[in-house]
């Protein structure tokens, strides 16, 4: 007798449900929603079956770019893994790390970081003779940098050296004037650990292939001064002067070379021409005022008494006259 109440109410209660669903639109609904699916396959992937998920299952991630509110697109970053972000941390640890070890070689930073570059040059030799540095002035600075009052320091074992003055014109044979070193844009300058051979640090010329025929310079000078035919070229008056063969001795000479052996031939004009224009002070004499005397590389003598840089590793700052770091090498 209940069974038969249960089978008659569940009847009854889907007749009234079709009654209902005829009375909302019924067969038309479904009609309009089937004639508006052009592919069966865009209903299923964007409708609403994409949104279907089990009671335990989590919510879809987002992935893409979504809309804003004012309609720009916008990316939603992935959410990292505890693995991706300890990774991650851990990138950041080093990094941070390597940048503080750097800066504790480094030192204090000057304000003319940039402006001068040291290299390693020669600073390996175990002698002192050979031992060396180089120095260089950028080429985009907007003026000449003066380096006298810095200094070179070993950070292994805290030796220190001054770059002192020196000759912007050098003379052979007397004491020079003393001025500050001025790199200008591109200029560079060896910086050597001795003596200087000629006394004093000095500026390159057009001349100072001449010096290298008297001392010993590390690395050796250029062999480069003005043309024999510039200094003597062949006209009437010089002919008249010195005498031909004067003019013929002279063709014979090398570049930058002093004769060291002057024939008994010539005329005493010709002799003092020779002692007066074929030696380093002659050819400075002669040739100062021209464009392009002076070069841009500097000779800078330390004095030291004993080798400054270690012969296998050291880390060698470049500090200001204020004792803050303008560049470091290691090696």
């Amino acid at each position: 007798m209940i069974v038969r109440i249960l089978i008659g109410f569940a009847i009854a209660t889907l007749i009234i449900l079709l009654l209902f669903w005829l009375a909302t639109g019924g067969i038309q609904e479904v009609a309009a929603i089937a004639r508006s699916i052009t592919n069966p396959f865009s209903f299923i992937w964007n409708g609403q079956l994409t949104n279907f998920r089990l009671p335990w299952q989590p919510e879809n991630t987002v992935r893409g770019p979504i809309v804003n509110s004012a309609g720009e697109a916008t990316e939603i970053e992935e959410q990292q893994s505890p693995e991706e972000e300890l990774s991650e941390t851990q990138k950041e640890y080093e990094a941070v790390m390597r940048e503080l070890s750097e800066t504790e070689r480094f030192g204090e930073p000057s304000s003319y970081r940039g402006e001068v570059m040291l290299s390693q040059g020669a600073a390996m030799e175990s002698a002192r003779a050979s031992e060396y540095l180089e120095l260089e002035a950028a080429w985009d600075n907007t003026a000449p940098v003066n380096v006298s009052g810095w200094s070179l320091q070993s950070a292994l074992t805290g030796v220190r050296a001054h770059i002192p003055r020196g000759a912007q014109i050098f003379a052979l044979g007397t004491v020079n004037t003393q001025s500050d070193i001025y790199l200008d844009p591109g200029a560079m300058a060896v910086v050597s650990t001795a003596n200087s051979p000629v006394g004093t640090s000095f500026r390159e010329n057009a001349c100072t292939g001449y010096l290298a025929g008297l001392q010993t310079f590390t690395p050796p000078l250029e062999r480069s001064c003005p043309a024999t035919s510039d200094d003597f070229p062949l006209t009437p008056e010089n002919v008249r002067t010195y005498g031909e063969s004067c003019y013929d001795f002279v063709q014979t000479l090398e570049s930058c070379t002093f004769p060291s052996v002057i024939p008994p031939s010539l005329s005493p004009q010709c002799r003092l021409f020779l002692s007066n224009t074929f030696s380093y002070n002659g050819c400075v004499q002669n040739h100062r005022y021209e464009s392009g005397f002076t070069r841009d590389l500097w000779r800078i003598y330390l004095n030291a008494g004993g080798e400054l840089w270690r012969n296998t590793h050291d880390i060698i700052r470049l500090l200001d006259a204020e004792g803050r770091t303008v560049d470091m090498v290691s090696y």
